[in-house]
């Protein structure tokens, strides 16, 4: 006799429950790690940000204090008085020891790699160190912008031919004014090594990093041009140039006038994360970045242990559920699955209730900016959702309704809810009357304004019509009993003729179609006529 060996099966809820785990482990470990992602992104920005204004704030202030010396320079009469003096004399003669003192004094505390005394016809008189030669033609330039504008003028960097070096000088006219007369007997050039000072600010990082750096860049023509050494490549200084057309890289973007956190590639053509800045007063720009690799390094590498631990609570899932096969507790996760299920249903139906409903529903923020509205409020207004969010209240107002909107605003922050009636404006300038009910709500610490809108265009046409029908009602009631129309009246005896051809007294006629009232008298002719004794002793 054969026997049929029957196979157990796992209920399918069970089934679907671990399916479920293994789903919602799934996604909840993938928003974690995203949102893992973006907080270190955001951190990251912010410290880029942060760095670039410290480093831009430093080379402003270092700038400043050079700029400072020199004006401290050009306003003081006894030092320019003791320049002219010497400028002005012999060629040949050597400056006084107390003008080479305090030019070595100035030189060393002041942080300047040469000072140059120079005459008017461009030859250095005096330098500290001892025989430093002007320099090329670059500065010549600006020593005829000196002569011309009589003030002091800041030099760019610049490479020194003759000695394969970059400087930085400053122009200082020794200008004398007396009276109605002055001269201009020569210049003070005070000469900065951006190698001492300038350079190792901007290339060094506070915190460390494998790839972040600090580099300064400036316009030349359609180039950024590199004012600074590189990390990753040597000898760039004044020589490395990107073209303004390589819109993808960070320095072609500082040079367009881009600034603040951006995503592009930098001289290597690595994808980097970027901070842009512009030196104030100063062609130059500054861009503190670093390689997007070395950001998401760490998210990686929490992404491998949030994937081995949503591996391990996939186990522990399938666990679970063949412990709860075994001892047949399939009531609990049945009860707990049409929980979820029921849940899952009151959500979608409250998403549907406020997404699909009849009447407008529109979230403002504090500015009165539309945050948020439902698939009734774009059918209504006749915008695309883009179109929508990006207007304010105002815009959703003809503009003689406009005015009152701020009493409305204040009117709902003193009292939390408001219940009134206004006219609204569709896209293509139609106007409709509406009927809105507003409150205050806030969320995540922000207060908004959700109003609820109806339109009543219906309504005021139904209470337009009932009035118009009480008018007209009114107006049938006045006419009743009124006469009208023509009436058939005996020429001699006044009598009138009836709808049914009979002939009444003219006051029964009246008093049955109106609401007159008849009193009888007599006048003066009739009295005349019918009872003339009765008229003369009247008279008498």
């Amino acid at each position: 006799m054969a026997t049929t060996i029957k196979t157990r099966r796992i209920p399918w809820y069970l089934l679907f429950f671990f399916f479920f785990l293994v789903v919602g482990a799934g996604v909840v470990g993938y928003l974690y790690y995203a949102n893992q992602g973006r907080l270190l992104r955001n951190e990251k920005e912010i410290e880029l940000l942060a760095i670039a204004d410290l480093k831009v704030g430093q080379i402003d202030r270092w700038r400043q204090e050079r700029l400072n010396d020199a004006t401290i320079i050009f306003n003081t009469f006894l030092i320019t008085s003791r320049i002219q003096q010497f400028l002005e004399g012999s060629s040949k003669a050597a400056p006084s020891e107390d003008l080479l003192s305090w030019m070595s004094a100035f030189q060393i505390y002041g942080g300047y790699e040469s000072i140059l005394l120079i005459d008017r016809k461009e030859a250095v008189r005096a330098s500290v160190p001892p025989w430093r030669k002007l320099g090329g033609p670059f500065i010549l330039s600006f020593i005829k912008e000196a002569t011309e504008t009589k003030k002091i003028v800041f030099s760019d960097l610049y490479r020194d031919e003759a000695r394969d070096r970059i400087y930085l000088d400053i122009v200082v006219p020794i200008f004398i004014s007396r009276g109605n007369d002055s001269s201009l007997p020569g210049f003070l050039l005070l000469r900065s090594d951006p190698h001492q000072f300038l350079y190792p600010l901007i290339q060094s990082w506070p915190t460390p990093s494998r790839t972040a750096e600090t580099l300064v860049v400036r316009r030349e023509g359609a180039e950024a041009v590199f004012l600074n050494e590189l990390r990753h490549q040597r000898n760039t200084a004044l020589f490395l140039r990107i073209s303004e057309k390589e819109r993808d890289r960070v320095p072609s973007m500082a040079i367009r006038g881009v600034e603040g956190i951006v995503e592009g590639r930098d001289y290597r053509g690595v994808k980097v994360l970027a901070a842009i800045r512009k030196v104030p007063e100063s062609p130059w720009y500054l861009i503190a970045k670093v390689d997007l690799k070395e950001i998401d390094a760490p998210i990686h590498a929490q992404g491998w242990t949030l994937a081995i631990v949503v591996g391990l609570l996939v186990l522990g899932a399938a666990g679970m559920v063949g412990f709860f096969w075994q001892k047949e507790t399939t009531g609990f996760f049945k009860r707990q699955y049409e929980d979820e299920i029921e849940r899952q249903a009151l959500t979608r139906h409250y998403e549907y209730l406020t997404k699909y409903a009849n009447d407008i529903i529109i979230l403002y923020d504090q500015e009165l900016r539309l945050v948020e509205a439902n698939e009734r409020a774009v059918e209504t207004y006749g915008y695309m959702r883009e179109e929508l969010l990006q207007l304010d209240a105002l815009r959703l107002r003809p503009p003689e309704t406009r005015p009152s909107l701020e009493a409305t605003k204040k009117e709902v922050e003193e009292k939390k809810s408001l219940f009134f009636e206004t006219i609204h404006q569709r896209k293509d300038g139609t106007t409709f009357p509406v009927e809105i009910s507003t409150r205050l709500i806030e969320v995540g610490g922000k207060t908004f304004h959700q109003s609820i809108i109806r339109d009543i265009t219906e309504r005021k046409q139904a209470e337009k019509e009932r009035e118009k029908l009480i008018y007209e009602l009114r107006e049938a009631l006045a006419k009743v009993k009124q006469l009208g129309g023509l009436l058939p009246i005996c020429a001699s005896c006044k009598k009138i003729r009836d709808d049914k051809g009979y002939w009444n007294q003219i006051e029964t006629y009246i008093g049955d179609h109106s609401e007159a009232e008849f009193s009888h008298g007599i006048c003066p002719e009739c009295m005349r006529k019918l009872y003339p004794d009765f008229a003369d002793e009247e008279k008498g």
